[in-house]
C-alpha cells in the first residue's frame, strides 16, 4: 500500500514539474519587464496578432517547441535624445563683409526631443520584419530625432525672419510640429515633447540688408565689367583693321611695284588715291583705303598763298 501511494506521490509530483515547467514555458507574459512591450514571433504561426504586455496574462503554446518562437521586447517609454544643430545662412561670410563690423550670421541649437512608438505601431513593424530589436527601435528613432532637429531649426530661423517682434522659440510643441508640417514625415513616431535648451538665430534683418548691398555693389561691378570688355573689344576690332589695311596695302605694294616711287615721295594723299584708283576704282566714303584727316593737301597748304596773291 504504501508503494502504490509512493508510486502515486511521484506520478503526481513528476504531473505537477512537467506541468509546471509546460506552464512556465508558455507563459510569455512573464518574461516581458515593466514599461515594455513584446511581439511573439514563431515559425509556426508567425506574428501573434497582440502585444503583449506586463500585468496582462498570455499563455501560448508555440514556445513549448524548441527553436520556434521569439519573443521580442521593446520599451514603451519615451526615447530622449541631445540634438544640435549649427550653421550659417547661406553666403553670409560673403554679406557680412559689405557691414561695419562684420556681424555673424551663424545659428546655433541645442534640443532634448523625446520621441517614442505605440504599441499597434510596433507590432506592424515587427510583422513586418522593419524593427526586429530594441537597438532596431531606438537606431530608427535616434535617425527621426535628426531630422527633426534639423526641420526644427529652420522653423525658428524662418518664423524670426517672419516676425522679429515674436520670440521663436517659446512656441508649443503642436505649434511647431503644425508649422514644420509634413516635411517631418514621422509617420507611426509620436512626439512627446520638444524642450529648447539653447537657441542662437541671426538677425534676419540686418541679413537681408547685407544681401541687398552686396547686390548692388555686384550690379556695378557687373556694369563696369561690361563696359571694360566692350572697350576692349572695340581696341581688338580697331587693330585687326588697322592690320587688315596694312596686309591689303602689301599685297597691292607687290602687285603694283610703282606705286613705291609715289610713296617715297612722301604724297601719301596722291598715294592714297592712286591706290584707291588701282584696287577698287572709287573714292570718298566707299574708298578700300582713306587719307589721313589730319594732314592737308598741297592745295590747302597753297590756299592762303593764292588768296594773298589775288589781294594784291
Amino acid at each position: 500500500m504504501k508503494k502504490i501511494l509512493k508510486s502515486l506521490f511521484l506520478t503526481l509530483l513528476c504531473l505537477i514539474l512537467v506541468g509546471g515547467a509546460v506552464f512556465y514555458l508558455g507563459w510569455v507574459q512573464f518574461k516581458v519587464k515593466t514599461d515594455e512591450c513584446g511581439v511573439l514571433v514563431s515559425k509556426t504561426s508567425g506574428v501573434y496578432p497582440q502585444v503583449i504586455e506586463k500585468g496582462v496574462f498570455c499563455w501560448r503554446w508555440e514556445p513549448l517547441l524548441p527553436t520556434n518562437a521569439k519573443l521580442m521586447t521593446f520599451q514603451l517609454k519615451p526615447h530622449v535624445y541631445s540634438k544640435s544643430v549649427r550653421g550659417s545662412l547661406p553666403s553670409a561670410e560673403v554679406y557680412a563683409a559689405q557691414l561695419k563690423g562684420a556681424p555673424e550670421f551663424a545659428y546655433k541649437f541645442d534640443f532634448d526631443i523625446s520621441l517614442k512608438v505605440g504599441k499597434k505601431a510596433l507590432l506592424e513593424k515587427a510583422a513586418d520584419s522593419e524593427i526586429t530589436s530594441s537597438d532596431e527601435l531606438d537606431s530608427h528613432l535616434n535617425r527621426t530625432a535628426d531630422r527633426l532637429a534639423e526641420l526644427i531649426a529652420e522653423y525658428f530661423i524662418l518664423a524670426s525672419a517672419e516676425d522679429p517682434t515674436k520670440i521663436a522659440t517659446a512656441r508649443s510643441k503642436e505649434q511647431i510640429l503644425s508649422g514644420i508640417g509634413s516635411a517631418a514625415d514621422l509617420g507611426d513616431v509620436e512626439v512627446v515633447s520638444i524642450f529648447v535648451k539653447n537657441a542662437q538665430i541671426p538677425d534676419a534683418t540686418l541679413y537681408n540688408r547685407a544681401k541687398q548691398t552686396y547686390m548692388t555693389f555686384q550690379d556695378y561691378v557687373d556694369e563696369a565689367l561690361t563696359k571694360s570688355a566692350q572697350h576692349q573689344a572695340d581696341t581688338i576690332l580697331s587693330d585687326n583693321r588697322a592690320v587688315s589695311r596694312l596686309t591689303q596695302i602689301g599685297e597691292t605694294l607687290k602687285k603694283y611695284p610703282e606705286l613705291t616711287d609715289i610713296l617715297k615721295n612722301g604724297d601719301s594723299v596722291e598715294f592714297i588715291n592712286s591706290l584707291n584708283s588701282t584696287v577698287g576704282g572709287t573714292s570718298g566714303t566707299d574708298a578700300v583705303f582713306s587719307a589721313p584727316r589730319n594732314q592737308n593737301t598741297e592745295a590747302e597748304k597753297n590756299a592762303p598763298q593764292n588768296a594773298s596773291a589775288d589781294g594784291e
